[in-house]
């Protein structure tokens, strides 16, 4: 198995080539490292190029516009040689040297795992953050691998036959909930996501590159709804429509934002596919703690 890692990145080039470095350090570094470049604005561009010629193993990809993380993600993904896809932020680091060979070792063991869930690590507090551990219980130990429903995008390992099975990220979320949606999928295809401890990735969560609060508040409930809409009975969409209608507003402070989620999400409901998850795929859902009503 071929193993390719997924970089996207938008203006952080001091912290890509940190991000790079840990995955060259690796027992076992990836066939590839495929840079997607959200078109940024620093000098990305002709460091990258300058460090392909010494890392040969380097992809770069500029693309014209700014795609959003779901459309930078597939695009990374449909260049990829890998039979395991590797994703890490771009302001983020692997470790320890092994976690990649013990990554591909656990697939090799497991065929019926399809995403491998990494352990994420603050940066500078060395604390794993609530939001950033993939699991609606946070009182589990972080230590000890368990099966779950949903992963973070940015930290995670995933077979490539997935995407052919399950389809992409959805881009016309642009921002937030790409990776519920494909859990989703993932999950009625019958295949695992586990939490794998022994790959670490310390998340620096640089603020270079990323949207404003108001416009990521909007993009996060409108995107929250959706992915109910789609894939959810309607008893958990009406619940969790007032659930997160109140959390943008407490997380936002401003009432317009969470009127404007979902205004949005009216605007391209008409758009949506409804296609419920089967009886089999909620019975697991709830046995796992998943996120049906939140």
């Amino acid at each position: 198995m071929r193993i390719s890692a997924i970089i996207l990145t938008y203006n952080r080039i001091d912290d890509l080539r940190e991000c790079i470095s840990s995955l060259l350090a690796q027992t076992k570094p990836p066939d590839e490292i495929i840079i997607v470049d959200n078109n940024s604005g620093d000098n990305t561009e002709s460091v990258i190029e300058k460090l392909k010629t010494v890392h040969p193993l380097i992809k770069y990809y500029k693309l014209a516009s700014n795609k959003g993380v779901s459309g930078g993600r597939n695009f990374g993904i449909k260049k990829g040689n890998g039979d395991i896809l590797v994703f890490i932020d771009d302001d983020a680091l692997l470790w320890p040297e092994e976690a990649l060979e013990k990554m591909y070792n656990k697939f090799l063991r497991e065929p019926d795992i399809g995403i491998l869930a990494f352990k994420i690590i603050n940066f500078y507090s060395r604390r794993i953050e609530r939001h950033e551990f993939p699991h609606r219980s946070k009182s589990l130990n972080p230590e000890n691998e368990f099966e779950t429903t949903y992963f973070l995008g940015g930290a995670c390992a995933i077979r490539k036959k997935i995407f052919n099975e399950c389809g992409f990220y959805p881009e016309e979320y642009l921002y937030g909930m790409e990776e519920l949606d494909l859990s989703f999928r993932v999950l009625d295809k019958e295949h695992k996501i586990i939490y794998f401890p022994e790959a670490i990735i310390y998340h620096k969560q640089s603020s270079e590159g990323r949207v404003s609060d108001k416009r990521k508040w909007i993009h996060l409930l409108r995107n929250r709804l959706s992915v109910s809409y789609k894939y959810l009975k309607y008893r958990h969409i009406i619940v969790l429509s007032f659930i997160w209608f109140f959390k943008i507003l407490y997380k936002s402070r401003n009432i317009t934002v969470s009127i404007q989620g979902i205004k949005s999400f009216l605007d391209i409901k008409k758009e949506l596919k409804r296609e419920p998850l089967r009886e089999k795929t909620f019975k697991k859902i709830k046995h796992l703690e998943g996120r049906l009503w939140y």
